[in-house]
């Protein structure tokens, strides 16, 4: 998977043109999942989640959450995940649920304490059947969590400027603020490394149903180089304009937007026209899938 760019969204962007964010070469955003509601003295959902999510699935953006916690008890933190599960039930996720550590009361508290919390949270969203990994900064990362917690679950770190100098694996950096088209005011930035998307829906999580193996009766139309989600190459955007040729032909029921990205409908068009034609479902389009489909279209 090449980098892709990302943003992190919360209530606190008050308004968010999704369609204008990825128009601008986003692929995904991470959506906070919640707040601290002062007169409950206790956490509310995020009061723009819903809404935000909603759009930004329509827009055909990759989606994630992250969940800030506010507990000073590892008790508190099983409240929080718990709370989590019930928040995230009934959506999809392509990129995961992040454990959001970055109270320097929770980190008064020592390794322990915070070893315990990222694991209680984690274990929690992992039971449920989601791919957790944890938000945190470089500094207080590697000064408050080991190192055997920090290589066990996923990580977006956060280090704002020009590099980043975390040492252990993180599959997504935060690393400053962006002036996108579409929000106002000034947005967290990141980077991903890692193709959480095809990892998350082939293993069955973040409530998508897991990828049943493709036939083997079932013929490869394309054993060599093919494209796959996520790439901007000239020649995936070419095969994206024929599938647009295609649904307008009637050969394909898949509406192919006109972004610069062979993404997931992209994928869903070509897995169809495989069905159709008797070849395995890979999504993944080749020399041979252009040929045929370029066929079918004279």
């Amino acid at each position: 998977m090449s980098t892709v760019q990302g943003l992190d969204i919360s209530a606190c962007q008050t308004s968010v043109d999704f369609n204008k964010v990825r128009a601008a070469g986003y692929s995904y955003v991470i959506l906070r999942l919640n707040e601290w509601d002062s007169t409950k003295r206790d956490i509310v959902k995020d009061s723009r989640f819903e809404q935000y999510y909603k759009a930004a699935r329509a827009a055909g953006l990759g989606i994630g959450a992250y969940y800030f916690t506010y507990a000073n008890t590892v008790d508190y933190v099983k409240y929080e995940a718990e709370t989590a599960v019930k928040w995230l039930a009934g959506k999809q996720f392509e990129y995961p649920i992040y454990f959001d550590l970055e109270r320097e009361q929770q980190f008064a508290q020592g390794m322990s304490f915070c070893d315990s919390a990222v694991k209680t949270f984690c274990d929690t969203l992992e039971r449920a059947g989601y791919f957790a990994g944890v938000y945190c900064s470089t500094f207080w990362y590697t000064k408050c969590v080991s190192e055997a917690v920090r290589e066990r679950y996923a990580c977006w770190i956060a280090e704002w400027g020009s590099s980043c100098n975390y040492k252990g694996s993180y599959g997504m950096w935060q690393n400053g603020t962006a002036y996108v088209d579409g929000i106002s005011g000034g947005v967290d930035h990141d980077y991903c490394y890692v193709d959480y998307p095809s990892i998350i829906r082939a293993k069955g999580l973040n409530g998508f149903r897991k990828e049943a193996a493709p036939s083997e009766s079932g013929r490869l139309l394309d054993s060599g180089s093919c494209y796959k989600e996520g790439e901007t190459t000239v020649g995936a955007l070419a095969v994206k304009e024929l599938l647009r040729l295609a649904y307008d032909r009637g050969l394909t029921d898949v509406k192919v937007d006109d972004d610069k990205t062979y993404d997931a409908e992209a994928m869903k068009a070509v897995k169809q026209l495989q069905k159709k034609w008797g070849f395995r479902q890979t999504g993944r389009a080749g020399a041979n899938f252009v040929r045929k489909l370029y066929d079918a279209l004279k």
